[in-house]
């Protein structure tokens, strides 16, 4: 009759911790992948801004400390995620902060809101919540087997969307597995990286400043991030 209790704490203890983990978010990750994996870890979270109505295309100016980036944000391809950058902008949420992370002929990622200090914990900070992803991987070609494994893995897809692919210039979410989006993005360099296809939302694209994206250095500031509605 001892052992039987003895082996049943043991049992309950054991799921505890598991659930501990998980809780903490230990078990979020990206699959390995042959170049480097965009990622970022996140705290759990309430919920994204609320939804509003914004215009088909919308302006953002980024300057940095190597000269301005202006880009261009689709609202239907990934409403979400583009009223989420908006609304972070608008509050100077970006001001301040610095590319973290720049990996050559790959992406140079920032929104992290660590990086403002240099905290050590760099590349893992949010705004406080997550949200889901907004892609669809038929559009952007992946194969079925690949949307299979994916959705295995957690993926929600939506097949209505227009997604975009990630390519040379296309500004993209940072994200630690699926459905957990905060506030930090990458901007592809060099090279296109669709194996990113199916993983990473791209919300829009760099229409002038590429050359400043390209000089970019990990540690480089934000100054300010402008959105025109």
């Amino acid at each position: 009759m001892k052992i039987l209790v003895i082996l049943i704490i043991i049992a309950v203890v054991a799921v505890g911790t598991w659930f501990f983990l998980k809780d903490r978010g230990e078990e979020v990750g990206l699959s390995p992948s042959p170049t480097p994996s965009v990622e970022v870890t996140t705290s759990p979270s309430s919920s994204a801004e609320p939804i509003m109505d914004v215009q088909e295309k919308v302006a953002v100016k980024m300057e940095t400390a190597r000269g301005t980036i202006e880009l261009e944000l689709y609202s239907k391809v990934a409403p979400k995620t583009v009223l989420n950058f908006i609304s972070l902008a608008q509050k100077g949420y970006y001001d301040g902060t610095k590319f973290h992370r720049v990996v050559d002929d790959f992406v140079i990622q920032g929104g992290d809101p660590l990086s403002r200090t240099d905290d050590p914990r760099v590349g893992t900070g949010g705004p406080g919540y997550m949200f889901e992803d907004e892609i669809n991987p038929k559009v952007l070609g992946v194969p079925a087997e690949v949307i299979t494994q994916y959705e295995a893995a957690g993926y929600k897809y939506d097949y209505n969307l227009k997604s975009l692919p990630n390519m040379v210039g296309a500004i993209s979410m940072a994200n630690a597995g699926p459905n957990t989006n905060g506030s930090q993005f990458f901007i592809i360099t060099t090279k296109d990286q669709p194996f990113l296809n199916g993983k990473h939302t791209v919300f829009g694209k760099v229409t002038k400043g590429m050359d400043v994206v390209l000089k970019i250095k990990q540690g480089d500031l934000v100054k300010k991030v402008t959105v025109s509605l």
